[in-house]
Protein backbone atom coordinates (compact mmCIF):
# COMPACT_ATOMS: atom_id res chain seq x y z
CA UNK A 1 0.00 0.00 0.00
CA UNK A 2 2.60 2.37 0.72
CA UNK A 3 4.77 2.20 -2.20
CA UNK A 4 1.59 2.03 -4.33
CA UNK A 5 0.49 5.46 -2.84
CA UNK A 6 4.57 6.84 -3.19
CA UNK A 7 4.51 5.28 -6.80
CA UNK A 8 0.98 7.99 -7.18
CA UNK A 9 2.86 10.54 -5.72
CA UNK A 10 6.65 10.78 -6.26
CA UNK A 11 6.27 10.27 -10.34
CA UNK A 12 3.72 12.85 -11.43
CA UNK A 13 4.86 15.42 -8.79
CA UNK A 14 7.84 15.52 -7.24
CA UNK A 15 9.92 14.14 -9.96
CA UNK A 16 8.11 17.22 -11.70
CA UNK A 17 9.33 19.33 -9.28
CA UNK A 18 13.20 18.18 -8.71
CA UNK A 19 13.71 17.32 -12.38
CA UNK A 20 13.83 19.64 -15.03
CA UNK A 21 13.59 17.33 -17.45
CA UNK A 22 12.84 12.88 -17.97
CA UNK A 23 13.52 11.44 -21.17
CA UNK A 24 11.98 7.84 -20.63
CA UNK A 25 12.46 5.89 -23.48
CA UNK A 26 11.93 2.69 -25.35
CA UNK A 27 9.89 1.23 -22.65
CA UNK A 28 7.93 -0.30 -25.75
CA UNK A 29 11.00 -3.22 -25.93
CA UNK A 30 10.60 -4.37 -22.53
CA UNK A 31 7.83 -7.61 -22.49
CA UNK A 32 5.63 -6.67 -19.66
CA UNK A 33 4.09 -9.75 -19.41
CA UNK A 34 7.20 -11.64 -18.17
CA UNK A 35 9.59 -11.91 -15.59
CA UNK A 36 11.86 -9.11 -15.85
CA UNK A 37 15.50 -7.83 -14.15
CA UNK A 38 15.96 -4.55 -15.20
CA UNK A 39 19.89 -4.22 -14.86
CA UNK A 40 21.04 -0.62 -14.90
CA UNK A 41 24.38 1.36 -13.87
CA UNK A 42 24.15 2.45 -10.68
CA UNK A 43 25.63 6.45 -10.42
CA UNK A 44 22.74 7.75 -7.80
CA UNK A 45 21.63 5.36 -4.62
CA UNK A 46 18.38 5.20 -4.31
CA UNK A 47 16.95 7.42 -7.22
CA UNK A 48 18.06 5.08 -9.58
CA UNK A 49 15.94 2.16 -9.01
CA UNK A 50 12.61 4.70 -8.70
CA UNK A 51 13.46 6.19 -11.61
CA UNK A 52 13.69 3.05 -13.59
CA UNK A 53 10.54 1.93 -11.88
CA UNK A 54 8.02 4.66 -11.36
CA UNK A 55 6.51 4.74 -15.00
CA UNK A 56 6.35 0.90 -15.03
CA UNK A 57 2.31 -0.02 -15.11
CA UNK A 58 3.06 -3.03 -12.42
CA UNK A 59 4.30 -2.55 -9.12
CA UNK A 60 8.10 -2.84 -9.28
CA UNK A 61 10.88 -4.79 -6.87
CA UNK A 62 14.31 -3.08 -5.70
CA UNK A 63 17.33 -5.22 -4.19
CA UNK A 64 19.97 -3.39 -1.61
CA UNK A 65 22.98 -3.90 0.18
CA UNK A 66 22.24 -5.54 3.57
CA UNK A 67 23.70 -2.68 5.76
CA UNK A 68 21.16 -0.46 4.81
CA UNK A 69 18.17 -3.17 6.99
CA UNK A 70 20.02 -2.55 10.01
CA UNK A 71 18.07 -0.05 11.42
CA UNK A 72 14.32 -1.45 12.95
CA UNK A 73 12.23 1.72 10.99
CA UNK A 74 14.78 1.79 7.93
CA UNK A 75 13.76 -1.93 7.88
CA UNK A 76 10.16 -0.95 8.38
CA UNK A 77 9.89 1.27 4.76
CA UNK A 78 12.52 -0.50 2.94
CA UNK A 79 10.25 -3.56 3.01
CA UNK A 80 7.21 -1.41 2.49
CA UNK A 81 8.77 0.02 -0.88
CA UNK A 82 9.43 -3.89 -1.59
CA UNK A 83 13.02 -3.90 -1.02
CA UNK A 84 15.16 -6.99 -0.75
CA UNK A 85 18.15 -6.96 1.18
CA UNK A 86 21.53 -8.57 -1.29
CA UNK A 87 24.57 -9.51 0.94
CA UNK A 88 27.45 -8.49 -0.63
CA UNK A 89 31.33 -9.73 0.96
CA UNK A 90 31.91 -6.15 2.63
CA UNK A 91 29.10 -7.48 4.52
CA UNK A 92 30.72 -9.72 5.86
CA UNK A 93 31.54 -13.56 4.74
CA UNK A 94 29.29 -14.82 7.43
CA UNK A 95 26.06 -13.37 6.10
CA UNK A 96 26.06 -14.09 2.33
CA UNK A 97 24.37 -17.14 3.13
CA UNK A 98 21.73 -15.04 3.85
CA UNK A 99 21.12 -14.44 0.14
CA UNK A 100 19.43 -17.70 -0.36
CA UNK A 101 16.28 -16.31 1.29
CA UNK A 102 16.27 -13.06 -0.60
CA UNK A 103 16.85 -15.61 -3.51
CA UNK A 104 13.78 -17.26 -2.71
CA UNK A 105 11.76 -14.48 -2.16
CA UNK A 106 13.20 -12.98 -5.37
CA UNK A 107 12.02 -16.72 -6.89
CA UNK A 108 8.60 -16.23 -5.61
CA UNK A 109 7.74 -12.50 -7.28
CA UNK A 110 9.31 -13.77 -10.79
CA UNK A 111 7.22 -16.49 -10.86
CA UNK A 112 4.39 -14.50 -10.58
CA UNK A 113 5.53 -12.67 -14.02
CA UNK A 114 6.91 -9.80 -11.21
CA UNK A 115 10.20 -8.14 -11.64
CA UNK A 116 13.41 -6.46 -10.25
CA UNK A 117 15.37 -3.58 -10.37
CA UNK A 118 19.16 -4.69 -9.67
CA UNK A 119 22.55 -2.80 -10.07
CA UNK A 120 24.92 -5.14 -11.34
CA UNK A 121 28.10 -3.25 -10.57
CA UNK A 122 26.81 -3.18 -7.07
CA UNK A 123 28.43 -0.23 -6.05
CA UNK A 124 27.30 3.25 -6.59
CA UNK A 125 29.70 5.72 -8.07
CA UNK A 126 29.03 9.50 -9.69
CA UNK A 127 31.26 8.67 -12.67
CA UNK A 128 30.63 8.48 -16.93
CA UNK A 129 31.77 4.86 -16.24
CA UNK A 130 31.04 1.25 -15.96
CA UNK A 131 31.97 -0.66 -13.07
CA UNK A 132 33.22 -4.60 -13.08
CA UNK A 133 29.70 -6.42 -12.73
CA UNK A 134 29.22 -8.44 -10.03
CA UNK A 135 27.65 -12.08 -10.35
CA UNK A 136 24.86 -11.91 -8.55
CA UNK A 137 22.49 -11.14 -11.41
CA UNK A 138 22.83 -13.71 -13.42
CA UNK A 139 22.53 -16.47 -10.44
CA UNK A 140 19.10 -15.12 -9.71
CA UNK A 141 18.42 -15.20 -13.64
CA UNK A 142 19.59 -18.49 -13.62
CA UNK A 143 18.53 -19.70 -10.48
CA UNK A 144 14.99 -18.97 -11.04
CA UNK A 145 14.88 -20.79 -14.54
CA UNK A 146 16.27 -23.69 -12.52
CA UNK A 147 14.00 -23.57 -9.88
CA UNK A 148 10.88 -22.84 -11.72
CA UNK A 149 11.72 -22.92 -15.54
CA UNK A 150 10.82 -19.25 -15.83
CA UNK A 151 11.78 -17.40 -19.18
CA UNK A 152 13.45 -15.02 -17.58
CA UNK A 153 14.20 -12.19 -19.58
CA UNK A 154 17.12 -9.65 -18.40
CA UNK A 155 16.40 -5.66 -19.38
CA UNK A 156 19.49 -3.34 -19.47
CA UNK A 157 18.37 0.30 -18.82
CA UNK A 158 20.99 3.29 -19.12
CA UNK A 159 20.56 5.47 -16.43
CA UNK A 160 22.41 8.68 -17.64
CA UNK A 161 22.03 12.19 -15.47
CA UNK A 162 23.40 15.38 -16.78
CA UNK A 163 24.31 16.60 -12.91
CA UNK A 164 22.85 13.42 -10.47
CA UNK A 165 23.35 15.68 -6.92
CA UNK A 166 21.73 18.96 -8.48
CA UNK A 167 17.70 20.49 -8.65
CA UNK A 168 16.40 21.06 -11.19
CA UNK A 169 18.68 19.08 -13.72
CA UNK A 170 17.72 16.51 -16.05
CA UNK A 171 17.85 12.36 -16.41
CA UNK A 172 17.71 10.06 -19.32
CA UNK A 173 16.88 6.64 -19.27
CA UNK A 174 16.54 4.40 -21.82
CA UNK A 175 15.94 0.60 -21.87
CA UNK A 176 17.84 -2.31 -24.19
CA UNK A 177 16.58 -5.02 -25.96
CA UNK A 178 16.17 -7.82 -23.38
CA UNK A 179 17.49 -10.81 -24.10
CA UNK A 180 16.15 -14.09 -22.19
CA UNK A 181 17.81 -15.82 -20.12
CA UNK A 182 16.94 -19.91 -21.72
CA UNK A 183 19.41 -17.89 -24.17
CA UNK A 184 22.74 -19.35 -22.15
CA UNK A 185 20.90 -22.40 -20.81
CA UNK A 186 23.01 -24.96 -22.51
CA UNK A 187 25.91 -23.41 -21.84
CA UNK A 188 25.10 -22.96 -18.49
CA UNK A 189 24.47 -27.18 -18.28
CA UNK A 190 28.20 -27.51 -19.81
CA UNK A 191 29.46 -25.05 -17.76
CA UNK A 192 28.01 -22.74 -14.93
CA UNK A 193 30.90 -20.50 -15.05
CA UNK A 194 31.25 -19.78 -18.43
CA UNK A 195 27.23 -19.10 -18.34
CA UNK A 196 27.98 -16.28 -15.96
CA UNK A 197 30.76 -14.66 -17.42
CA UNK A 198 28.75 -15.31 -21.16
CA UNK A 199 25.81 -13.47 -19.22
CA UNK A 200 27.52 -10.25 -17.46
CA UNK A 201 28.98 -9.80 -21.22
CA UNK A 202 25.62 -9.62 -22.84
CA UNK A 203 24.25 -7.34 -20.10
CA UNK A 204 28.03 -5.33 -20.03
CA UNK A 205 27.59 -5.30 -24.00
CA UNK A 206 23.60 -3.37 -23.57
CA UNK A 207 24.89 -0.92 -21.16
CA UNK A 208 27.84 0.23 -23.01
CA UNK A 209 25.45 1.18 -25.42
CA UNK A 210 23.08 2.57 -23.16
CA UNK A 211 25.33 4.73 -20.58
CA UNK A 212 27.22 7.79 -21.72
CA UNK A 213 30.79 6.88 -20.93
CA UNK A 214 33.91 8.44 -20.29
CA UNK A 215 36.59 5.83 -20.85
CA UNK A 216 39.64 8.52 -19.59
CA UNK A 217 38.86 10.27 -16.90
CA UNK A 218 41.69 12.98 -17.77
CA UNK A 219 38.60 13.91 -20.23
CA UNK A 220 36.16 14.61 -18.12
CA UNK A 221 36.48 18.07 -17.79
CA UNK A 222 36.82 18.19 -21.56
CA UNK A 223 33.28 16.20 -22.66
CA UNK A 224 31.26 17.86 -19.61
CA UNK A 225 31.89 21.28 -21.68
CA UNK A 226 31.22 19.72 -25.06
CA UNK A 227 28.14 17.95 -23.87
CA UNK A 228 26.98 21.55 -22.48
CA UNK A 229 27.77 23.13 -25.68
CA UNK A 230 25.81 20.22 -27.05
CA UNK A 231 22.83 20.84 -25.11
CA UNK A 232 22.38 24.05 -25.77
CA UNK A 233 22.24 23.78 -29.46
CA UNK A 234 19.16 21.85 -28.27
CA UNK A 235 16.13 23.86 -27.88
CA UNK A 236 13.34 21.76 -26.34
CA UNK A 237 9.64 22.72 -25.49
CA UNK A 238 9.57 24.96 -22.65
CA UNK A 239 7.13 23.92 -21.01
CA UNK A 240 7.26 19.92 -21.39
CA UNK A 241 8.73 18.09 -18.92
CA UNK A 242 8.56 14.16 -20.15
CA UNK A 243 9.89 12.94 -23.31
CA UNK A 244 9.38 9.59 -24.80
CA UNK A 245 12.74 9.68 -27.13
CA UNK A 246 16.28 8.99 -27.11
CA UNK A 247 17.69 11.42 -29.17
CA UNK A 248 19.49 13.70 -26.68
CA UNK A 249 21.06 10.91 -25.42
CA UNK A 250 22.55 9.79 -28.67
CA UNK A 251 23.41 13.17 -29.00
CA UNK A 252 25.27 13.16 -25.82
CA UNK A 253 26.77 9.53 -26.12
CA UNK A 254 28.09 10.35 -29.67
CA UNK A 255 30.22 13.55 -28.09
CA UNK A 256 31.47 11.53 -25.69
CA UNK A 257 32.36 8.27 -28.02
CA UNK A 258 34.05 10.66 -30.27
CA UNK A 259 35.99 12.32 -27.55
CA UNK A 260 37.21 8.15 -26.55
CA UNK A 261 38.18 7.70 -30.05
CA UNK A 262 40.08 10.79 -30.33
CA UNK A 263 42.12 9.91 -27.41
CA UNK A 264 42.77 6.34 -28.75
CA UNK A 265 43.92 7.26 -32.37
CA UNK A 266 45.12 11.39 -32.31
CA UNK A 267 46.74 12.75 -29.52
CA UNK A 268 47.17 15.68 -31.46
CA UNK A 269 43.35 16.13 -32.56
CA UNK A 270 42.49 15.56 -28.84
CA UNK A 271 44.86 18.41 -27.69
CA UNK A 272 44.13 20.68 -29.83
CA UNK A 273 40.07 20.57 -29.50
CA UNK A 274 41.21 20.53 -25.70
CA UNK A 275 42.95 23.86 -26.15
CA UNK A 276 40.21 25.83 -28.21
CA UNK A 277 37.26 24.56 -25.32
CA UNK A 278 39.55 25.78 -23.16
CA UNK A 279 40.02 28.97 -24.30
CA UNK A 280 36.29 29.71 -25.14
CA UNK A 281 35.31 28.85 -21.76
CA UNK A 282 37.76 30.85 -20.10
CA UNK A 283 36.43 33.84 -22.69
CA UNK A 284 33.09 33.26 -21.55
CA UNK A 285 33.68 33.49 -17.86
CA UNK A 286 36.05 36.14 -17.71
CA UNK A 287 33.25 37.80 -19.84
CA UNK A 288 30.74 36.93 -17.37
CA UNK A 289 28.99 35.37 -20.49
CA UNK A 290 27.62 32.42 -20.89
CA UNK A 291 27.34 29.68 -23.89
CA UNK A 292 23.53 29.65 -24.46
CA UNK A 293 23.69 33.04 -25.43
CA UNK A 294 26.25 32.46 -28.21
CA UNK A 295 24.77 29.34 -28.87
CA UNK A 296 21.18 29.95 -30.08
CA UNK A 297 18.71 33.30 -29.73
CA UNK A 298 15.18 31.91 -28.11
CA UNK A 299 11.85 32.79 -29.84
CA UNK A 300 9.46 35.31 -28.54
CA UNK A 301 12.31 37.45 -26.66
CA UNK A 302 10.06 40.49 -26.04
CA UNK A 303 7.29 38.06 -24.13
CA UNK A 304 10.15 36.59 -22.30
CA UNK A 305 10.93 39.86 -20.68
CA UNK A 306 7.67 40.79 -19.77
CA UNK A 307 6.92 37.46 -18.48
CA UNK A 308 9.65 38.18 -15.88
CA UNK A 309 8.00 41.99 -15.55
CA UNK A 310 4.48 41.26 -14.84
CA UNK A 311 4.95 37.97 -13.75
CA UNK A 312 6.74 38.50 -10.86
CA UNK A 313 3.68 39.05 -8.50
CA UNK A 314 3.18 35.72 -9.29
CA UNK A 315 6.54 34.45 -8.33
CA UNK A 316 6.53 36.44 -5.10
CA UNK A 317 3.10 34.92 -3.91
CA UNK A 318 4.48 31.54 -4.89
CA UNK A 319 7.99 32.05 -3.31
CA UNK A 320 6.90 33.43 -0.13
CA UNK A 321 4.03 30.39 0.40
CA UNK A 322 6.01 27.84 -0.65
CA UNK A 323 9.65 28.92 1.15
CA UNK A 324 9.21 26.21 3.94
CA UNK A 325 9.34 23.33 1.86
CA UNK A 326 12.07 24.95 -0.81
CA UNK A 327 14.59 26.25 1.59
CA UNK A 328 14.17 23.38 4.12
CA UNK A 329 15.08 20.09 2.16
CA UNK A 330 18.28 22.04 1.03
CA UNK A 331 19.21 23.48 4.19
CA UNK A 332 19.09 19.57 5.80
CA UNK A 333 21.27 18.17 2.79
CA UNK A 334 23.62 20.44 2.45
CA UNK A 335 24.17 20.39 6.79
CA UNK A 336 24.05 16.79 6.70
CA UNK A 337 24.82 14.42 3.66
CA UNK A 338 28.48 14.69 3.18
CA UNK A 339 28.33 11.70 0.46
CA UNK A 340 26.87 13.30 -2.74
CA UNK A 341 25.43 9.54 -3.80
CA UNK A 342 22.65 10.25 -1.55
CA UNK A 343 21.66 13.79 -1.59
CA UNK A 344 19.21 13.67 -4.36
CA UNK A 345 17.49 10.84 -2.89
CA UNK A 346 17.71 12.38 0.57
CA UNK A 347 16.49 15.74 -0.95
CA UNK A 348 13.54 14.17 -2.72
CA UNK A 349 12.57 12.16 0.51
CA UNK A 350 12.64 15.53 2.71
CA UNK A 351 10.81 17.74 0.29
CA UNK A 352 7.85 14.81 -0.46
CA UNK A 353 7.40 14.03 3.25
CA UNK A 354 7.58 17.82 3.82
CA UNK A 355 4.79 18.94 1.10
CA UNK A 356 2.50 16.18 2.16
CA UNK A 357 2.73 17.91 5.67
CA UNK A 358 2.69 21.33 4.28
CA UNK A 359 0.07 21.18 2.17
CA UNK A 360 -3.26 20.31 4.52
CA UNK A 361 -2.03 22.87 7.06
CA UNK A 362 -1.88 25.50 4.70
CA UNK A 363 -4.93 24.83 2.99
CA UNK A 364 -6.69 24.50 7.27
CA UNK A 365 -5.12 27.78 7.62
CA UNK A 366 -6.42 29.31 4.77
CA UNK A 367 -9.85 27.94 5.17
CA UNK A 368 -9.50 29.76 8.38
CA UNK A 369 -8.67 32.52 7.92
CA UNK A 370 -10.44 33.07 5.01
CA UNK A 371 -13.73 30.43 4.35
CA UNK A 372 -14.17 29.15 1.25
CA UNK A 373 -12.45 31.75 -1.09
CA UNK A 374 -9.33 31.20 1.39
CA UNK A 375 -9.95 27.77 0.97
CA UNK A 376 -9.21 28.42 -3.17
CA UNK A 377 -6.88 30.23 -2.71
CA UNK A 378 -4.72 27.79 -0.85
CA UNK A 379 -5.31 25.04 -3.37
CA UNK A 380 -2.79 27.89 -5.99
CA UNK A 381 0.10 27.28 -3.86
CA UNK A 382 1.08 24.28 -4.82
CA UNK A 383 0.65 25.60 -9.00
CA UNK A 384 2.07 29.00 -7.80
CA UNK A 385 5.14 27.43 -6.10
CA UNK A 386 5.62 25.55 -9.50
CA UNK A 387 5.65 28.29 -11.89
CA UNK A 388 8.59 29.79 -9.07
CA UNK A 389 10.68 27.81 -10.73
CA UNK A 390 10.29 28.27 -14.58
CA UNK A 391 10.10 32.09 -13.34
CA UNK A 392 13.66 31.82 -12.30
CA UNK A 393 14.60 29.92 -15.18
CA UNK A 394 13.46 32.56 -17.44
CA UNK A 395 14.83 35.63 -15.18
CA UNK A 396 18.20 33.86 -15.15
CA UNK A 397 18.32 33.54 -19.05
CA UNK A 398 16.74 37.27 -19.61
CA UNK A 399 19.03 38.43 -17.69
CA UNK A 400 21.97 36.81 -19.44
CA UNK A 401 20.67 37.05 -22.80
CA UNK A 402 20.90 40.94 -21.73
CA UNK A 403 24.24 40.93 -20.35
CA UNK A 404 25.07 39.04 -24.01
CA UNK A 405 23.32 41.86 -25.97
CA UNK A 406 24.95 44.90 -23.78
CA UNK A 407 28.20 42.99 -24.20
CA UNK A 408 28.04 42.50 -28.15
CA UNK A 409 26.99 46.54 -27.87
CA UNK A 410 29.81 47.50 -25.93
CA UNK A 411 32.51 44.83 -27.40
CA UNK A 412 31.05 43.43 -30.67
CA UNK A 413 34.64 41.87 -31.70
CA UNK A 414 34.65 39.85 -28.21
CA UNK A 415 31.15 38.03 -29.29
CA UNK A 416 32.70 37.62 -32.98
CA UNK A 417 35.53 35.98 -31.78
CA UNK A 418 33.24 33.93 -28.97
CA UNK A 419 31.02 32.84 -32.22
CA UNK A 420 34.20 31.51 -34.50
CA UNK A 421 36.20 29.97 -31.77
CA UNK A 422 32.66 28.44 -31.37
CA UNK A 423 31.69 27.33 -34.58
CA UNK A 424 35.79 26.24 -35.15
CA UNK A 425 34.89 23.38 -31.95
CA UNK A 426 31.46 22.62 -33.23
CA UNK A 427 33.40 21.55 -36.99
CA UNK A 428 36.02 19.97 -35.83
CA UNK A 429 33.52 17.77 -33.32
CA UNK A 430 31.73 17.34 -36.43
CA UNK A 431 34.59 15.89 -38.35
CA UNK A 432 35.30 13.32 -36.01
CA UNK A 433 34.32 10.32 -37.91
CA UNK A 434 33.84 7.02 -35.41
CA UNK A 435 35.39 4.01 -36.82
CA UNK A 436 32.98 1.78 -35.80
CA UNK A 437 34.58 -1.49 -37.17
CA UNK A 438 37.36 -0.90 -34.07
CA UNK A 439 34.65 -0.99 -31.53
Amino acid sequence: MFSRFLKFIIPPFTFRVFFRRIFYSNLKKVPLEKPLLFAGNHQNSFMDGVLVGSYLPQPIHYLMRADMFKNSVARFFLQELNVSPIYRFEEGLENVHKNLETFKGIYGILKQNGNYVVFSEGICVQQRRLQKLRKGTARMAFGAAEEYGLDVHIVPVGINYTYPTKFRKEVLINFHEPFSIRELQELYKVSPARALLAFNQKVEAGLQEQVIIVENPENDWLVEQLLVMGRNNYILPFFKWRFDSDSRRLLEKEIAEKINYIDKTSKLSLESLTKKVKRYFELLAKNRLKDETIARKLDWGLIRYLSVIFGFPIFLAGYISNLIPYVVPRLICNSLIKDLRFYSSVYIGIGTVLYLIYFPIILIIAALLGGLEGFLLGLLVPLTGYLVLFYQEVAIERFHTFSFWLKKMIDPKLISKLESIRKEIIIDLENIKLDVTSN
